[in-house]
């Protein structure tokens, strides 16, 4: 009786084994060369590998602010660059050993690491990349190449390229955990909810309303009735844009923020703030939505910091944009025209 006892109990000891080494095997490891190059960690100057995961806090650069941010719905057109040996053999922002040959990418507010798939808009190339640190810090410019990821993209001899950025939400994810399982932390089994400006499928959800909305006065609703005159509000009149070299206001305000000269055509405002950093704030929450003008205006003695997007030559297509905006949540969004 004894011995059947221990036979039963080793046998399912043994399955016990089995089982967590199924259930262990399933999960990735923090370095597998099975995995393709762009999920291939890096390491620190001591030769460990970095398990690190950061969104980070926001930072200034230049006079210019950035708010890092999970944003799983990110997409932006802009301008590539690449980085190459003046910075090998140095420390990237998550502590690697930058590695001009891996297949990586810096980028300013994006997870450290997360995956994108990068587009070069010239000749069709695309590829997948690892960010792993910060930048880059230079106008107009989204995202910092590896070498030979400017190899693949054939960016190498131009220096720089218009491209396409998008984040891939599966890859980023089976990177964080397998940062968070490396440190002992709970992995993230589910997809987290792509929260993000109006971009991509939900302009498809939001056809129906946009009549509605801007029949009127093309005005967010306010506690004032809407006014039945094809003018629109004095926000837009013509003191608004004032040159920049004359303007009393522009002397008053840090040389950092931008003044965006007056263009004709149609435009969606999100919103219009004193503080400058609110107006970065939300230009920053609505990256990838189109070209977006942060604008000064002298209003009754006050400068405001006008958040836009445009110009834009169809009444229509800005409609569309500002049903998609008061559906995501941005109130104060509202079309003018100059």
């Amino acid at each position: 009786m004894r011995e059947s006892q221990t036979v039963r109990a080793v046998v399912a000891f043994g399955l016990s084994l089995l089982i967590l080494a199924g259930c262990a095997s399933d999960r990735p490891v923090p370095l597998d060369s099975n995995l393709p190059l762009y999920m291939q960690l890096g390491y620190d100057p001591s030769g460990k590998l970095v398990t690190t995961y950061k969104v980070g806090n926001p930072y200034q650069v230049a006079g210019l602010w950035y708010y890092p941010a999970e944003d799983f719905g990110y997409r932006e057109e802009g301008i590539a660059s690449w980085y190459g040996p003046n910075f090998h053999g140095k420390r990237t922002a998550n502590g690697e050993v930058y590695d001009m040959d891996a297949m990586t990418a810096a980028h300013k507010t994006l997870p450290i690491p997360s995956v994108v798939e990068v587009t070069n808009l010239e000749n069709g190339r695309s590829i997948k990349l690892r960010i792993n640190d910060r930048g880059p810090f230079v106008e107009g410019r989204i995202i910092d190449l590896s070498r030979r990821a400017a190899e693949r993209l054939d960016v190498i001899r131009s220096g720089t390229a218009r491209v396409r950025v998008v984040l891939v939400p599966e890859d980023s994810l089976t990177l964080k955990n397998l940062a968070l399982d490396a440190r002992g932390q709970p992995p993230i089994t589910e997809m987290p909810t792509v929260v993000a400006s109006p971009r991509g499928p939900v302009v498809a959800e939001a056809l129906t309303p946009p009549v509605a909305i801007v029949t009127t006065p093309l005005v967010v609703p306010v506690p004032t009735p809407p006014v039945p005159t094809p003018s629109l509000p004095t926000i837009t009149s013509t003191p608004l844009a004032p040159p920049p070299e004359t303007s009393s206001a522009t002397t008053s305000v840090s040389p950092a923020v931008p003044v965006a000269s007056t263009q004709s055509g149609i435009y969606v405002q999100a919103g219009a703030f004193t503080d400058i950093n609110n107006a970065r704030r939300l230009e920053a929450q609505l990256s990838g939505v189109g070209n977006i003008i942060v604008a000064m205006a002298d209003i009754g003695g006050r400068v405001f910091h006008r958040v836009r997007i445009g110009p834009m030559f169809d009444i229509a297509a800005a409609q569309l944009l500002l049903s998609d905006m008061l559906l995501q949540g941005y109130n104060g969004a509202r079309i003018v025209e100059e």
